[in-house]
């Protein structure tokens, strides 16, 4: 049975994967309980979309 997300839900998500620091994509997944190939597949969607709501934090070193 497919499962539909809702955008919020999804964009919900997409912050919560560009924040999640050293954590993988996969870990994400499983704390939200989606396929981490969903996740790959709304961060290709999305990227543009986005790229104004999540800034990236740089690590001192670089």
């Amino acid at each position: 049975m497919k499962t539909t997300y809702s955008e919020a839900f999804i964009e919900q998500a997409l912050v919560k994967v560009y924040s999640r620091g050293g954590r993988t994509i996969r870990l994400v997944a499983e704390d939200l309980n989606v396929n981490h190939f969903n996740l790959k597949h709304w961060m290709s969607m999305k990227s543009g979309k986005l790229s104004g709501l999540v800034t990236k934090e740089k690590r001192p070193q670089e």
